[in-house]
């Protein structure tokens, strides 16, 4: 009886120790999570590289500059996962990125907690070649214009909303753009030869990871 009583009392300690290790490593560490989703196909994006970056203050002292904490990759549903050590976190930043995908990044709102998860999206690339062409010249004050109304986004190189004029007679020009694939723009354009003056808006399918080929012949 004697032996039987001391191997449950053992295992009740080593249980509890457990327990309490286990409660105190939760504590002193903070998960960072979440999906990375393709808002335009509606998937889950597969194969992107995700960095976590912190800034913090060591020692009392504050450091602006942010520090690789680690990487991850995201499996078949999209999903990461990272464990940090606790500290004196002022900035938590996420950096997104995969080919043929807008990269993105995200700032966490610091707090108390412990646990952050989160849903974030990556828009697919896509190629937009525009082709204006002054097929049947009337004279010099042949007038072409137009300008795409939604699509765009915030890169260099990308398409934006401004508007394209073309005037004469010996038009011939091609622009080239990037925009987000698998979605559908509008191009708002109109023409004016002869007197006669034409306004329309098309609706053009994009193509993601694709050149969508777009001619005006006027």
């Amino acid at each position: 009886m004697v032996k039987k009583t001391l191997v449950r009392e053992s295992l009740l300690v080593i249980l509890l120790a457990a327990t309490f290790l286990y409660g105190c490593k939760k504590d002193s560490s903070i998960e960072v999570s979440g999906v990375i989703t393709d808002p335009n196909q509606t998937i889950p994006v597969e194969n992107a590289r995700v960095e976590l970056w912190t800034q913090q203050i060591d020692s009392g002292i504050f450091s602006a500059n942010y520090v690789l904490q680690g990487t991850a990759t995201t499996g078949p549903d999209g999903l990461f996962h990272f464990i940090i050590d606790k500290k004196n976190y002022t900035g938590i930043r996420l950096i997104f990125s995969k080919d043929k995908y807008y990269g993105w990044q995200a700032e966490l709102n610091v707090n108390s907690e412990n646990n952050y998860h989160a849903e974030y999206q990556l828009l697919p690339q896509a190629q937009l070649q525009i082709r204006v062409k002054n097929n049947e010249p009337f004279n010099t004050a042949d007038y072409f214009e137009f300008r795409i109304l939604n699509g765009y986004t915030g890169c260099e190189e990308c398409c934006h909303g401004e508007k394209y004029q073309f005037t004469g007679m010996e038009v011939d020009q091609t622009i080239n753009c990037r925009t987000a694939g698998h979605q559908d723009i509008l191009i708002q354009w109109s023409s004016r030869k002869s007197g006669e003056q034409v306004y329309k808006t098309e609706t053009y399918f994009i193509m993601e990871f694709e050149t969508t080929v777009i001619e005006f012949l006027y």
